[in-house]
């Protein structure tokens, strides 16, 4: 995935969570309170918020 990229974002069960743009790949700040801290997240703005999402239990599609 490219920055700026809109995705869809795809949880372990199959399912569609969020539809949005792509902003890297790292490991959140304790600022950010993730609930997987120690693990990798996807960043995607969805609806002008920035949501983290952890990269083992999600998947990344481009979006059409």
């Amino acid at each position: 995935m490219e920055n700026g990229q809109k995705v869809k974002v795809i949880d372990d069960t199959g399912a569609v969570c969020a539809i949005g743009t792509y902003h890297g790949t790292g490991i959140p700040g304790r600022e950010l309170k993730a609930a997987k801290p120690t693990l990798p997240h996807f960043a995607v703005l969805v609806e002008g918020e920035m949501r983290y999402y952890p990269t083992g239990f999600h998947t990344l599609l481009a979006a059409r």
